[in-house]
């Protein structure tokens, strides 16, 4: 989603081609001088901001980040910012429910989750939880997601900025991974990640529910989820035949054959 305004300057478009060559670091540099003379060009904050983020580390996804908030605020109109922003978090995130297995350390990736900010109300306090300190909020990851993908034109860039954001809320409580996704499908009825994943979604709350039988009227609403995320199968078998073992796989885990 990296634009460019209409008319941009010089150090601008040398900053765009350098990224797009994937030389970062010279990219940033260009940006960093080009800010000096125009310290509030939203377009100079995202591609420095996105340049930083390429650069890899924490300092770097700090300073990323900061750049981003300061795009939103001088036109929070614009999906790049939001988007930017809301990767940062997510591939973080996502690092973090990766790196911190509850087979490993007590309480898994939920305990480095657990004072995460509110991103709604970010807290004024200097001490940051772990997840905030590592540029790793999922709130934020699905906050600054949708609000991309509300204001992006193209359906596409819609589309994949909800599949981050779903893939969070998945993270997070399945099913609201599963409203997500039904969401998606709404914009895009074919679109093969969200039924594969919706299938997974489905797969587990079925195994959750088969484990501990649930007791409330809310509970039995999702019984019957194997019959759905067989249905979701025999989507992705019909549509995308490469990805029927690897989703045979995944339900196996969870108890559901598809013979």
């Amino acid at each position: 989603m990296q634009e460019l305004p209409d008319n941009p300057s010089w150090l601008l478009r040398q900053a765009a081609r350098a990224f797009d060559k994937k030389h970062y670091r010279r990219a940033s540099c260009l940006c960093w001088t080009e800010l000096r003379r125009n310290p509030n060009d939203y377009f100079v904050l995202c591609l420095y901001a996105n340049s930083l983020y390429r650069l890899g580390g924490r300092y770097n996804d700090h300073k990323a980040a900061s750049l981003y908030k300061q795009a939103i605020e001088i036109n929070p109109s614009l999906p790049l910012a939001h988007a930017g922003l809301g990767i940062i978090h997510y591939s973080n995130a996502l690092r973090i429910h990766q790196e911190y297995p509850s087979s490993i350390f007590p309480g898994g990736s939920w305990v480095m989750f657990a004072d995460e900010s509110d991103a709604e109300e970010p807290s004024n306090l200097m001490r940051k939880g772990f997840a905030d300190y590592e540029c790793g909020n999922r709130k934020v990851a699905i906050k600054e997601l949708e609000k991309a993908a509300n204001l992006a034109s193209d359906i596409a860039d819609k589309v994949e900025l909800l599949l981050m954001a779903t893939e969070i809320h998945c993270i997070i409580n399945n099913e609201d991974g599963i409203k997500a996704y039904k969401e998606i499908l709404h914009m895009a009825p074919d679109c093969i990640p969200a039924h594969f994943h919706l299938a997974g979604c489905y797969a587990a709350t079925y195994y959750l529910h088969k484990q501990s039988p649930p007791t409330s009227y809310y509970g039995e609403h999702f019984t019957g989820n194997d019959k759905l995320a067989l249905k979701e199968y025999k989507f992705i078998k019909r549509n995308a035949p490469e990805l029927a073992t690897d989703l045979e796989s995944v339900l196996a885990r969870f108890n559901i054959s598809v013979r």
